[in-house]
């Protein structure tokens, strides 16, 4: 079963290198992905060279950031104009200046929309969009936002949004929804769009500082029940139809659009709210516990603590990796 990782994080220090993607994407049998960043680490340089150099194995969708209002625009026909296939906005950012969807419009490409509570903030400009640009597509993030399933019924622009057919709502961001009535809503909303216009997505490596496993991510939808064909449309056959239906025709983005300059720095938070560590101190470690064996001998936890008991922990300049 071809399977496509839609939400990855690639982009140094704080996510992975491309180098990274790859082997993880090998060793969990995962033929393509579909790359992401965040405000803490905005290195569309990274997802544009991952694109060009592996156009049969990635694509990017890139970030809303600059100095100005008028520089955020730039930066998003920018990384369009280079072959990203769409671009990551908050649903808060657009609520602000919906305008934005137009320049995703105009390139017919994606809009990947994050926000909570059903997406509620952004659901009519979003579905406005999708029908103004036929061409396009929306991807609901993070389940769409859990919520009250009765708000697929109760609010209009949420059930207008949720029913339209070129909205797909990403399974990703497990872990870290978890105290919220998650399932309930994830029922309601494969009974709602289908499992036609479901996707999956690891959010990798932040899942595992949740003390997730790449395999827990992919298995989670499992208990809903879905066939062996509805299982391979929403672990791959769906993103493949949107991202990789269409050769890749990406070309470098230029050097001046380095927004790793505009970053906003945070830790790495580990096992939350437990531990808090420094970008680079934790991608040694992630590197140690890649060595050490990762998710196939043991959970990223189980790992910490073979740490302590060898008496490595604390040990800054330790081989970690034996």
């Amino acid at each position: 079963m071809p399977i496509i990782d839609a939400y990855a994080h690639v982009s140094l220090p704080r996510f992975l290198s491309i180098d990274d993607c790859l082997r993880l994407m090998d060793r969990h049998g995962v033929e393509a992905a579909v790359l992401s960043t965040a405000e803490t680490c905005p290195d569309v340089q990274a997802l544009s060279r991952a694109i060009v150099s592996y156009p049969d194995r990635f694509r990017a969708l890139g970030m809303p950031t600059g100095e100005t209002s008028a520089r955020v625009r730039d930066a998003i026909r920018a990384q369009l104009d280079c072959g990203f296939s769409g671009i990551r906005l908050p649903a808060a950012l657009i609520a602000g200046d919906p305008g934005l969807l137009d320049l995703i419009g105009a390139a017919g490409a994606i809009a990947l929309v994050v926000g909570q509570t059903g997406l509620v903030q952004a659901a009519g400009p979003v579905a406005d969009f999708l029908d103004r640009y036929p061409e396009c597509a929306a991807i609901a993030g993070h389940f769409g936002g859990p919520a009250d399933p009765a708000l697929l019924d109760t609010d209009p622009a949420v059930g207008r949004l949720f029913d339209h057919p070129r909205l797909l709502v990403a399974f990703t961001r497990h872990g870290a929804l978890g105290h919220l009535p998650l399932e309930a809503w994830a029922g309601a909303v494969v009974r709602r769009v289908g499992w036609d216009r479901l996707i999956w997505g690891s959010e990798w490596p932040v899942a595992l500082w949740r003390n997730e496993s790449y395999r827990s991510t992919l298995d989670w939808a499992l208990r809903f029940g879905p066939d062996a064909a509805q299982l391979a449309a929403f672990r791959g056959g769906n993103a493949r139809r949107l991202f990789f239906s269409h050769p890749s025709a990406a070309s470098p983005i230029g050097a001046e659009w380095d927004l790793l300059k505009l970053r906003r720095h945070a830790d790495v938070w580990l096992f939350p709210p437990s531990l808090d560590l420094s970008e680079e101190r934790h991608r040694r470690l992630m590197l140690a516990y890649e060595a050490w064996g990762g998710e196939h001998r043991g959970r990223y936890s189980e790992f910490f603590l073979d740490l302590a008991e060898r008496g490595l922990l604390a040990a800054e300049n330790a081989d970690l990796t034996g």
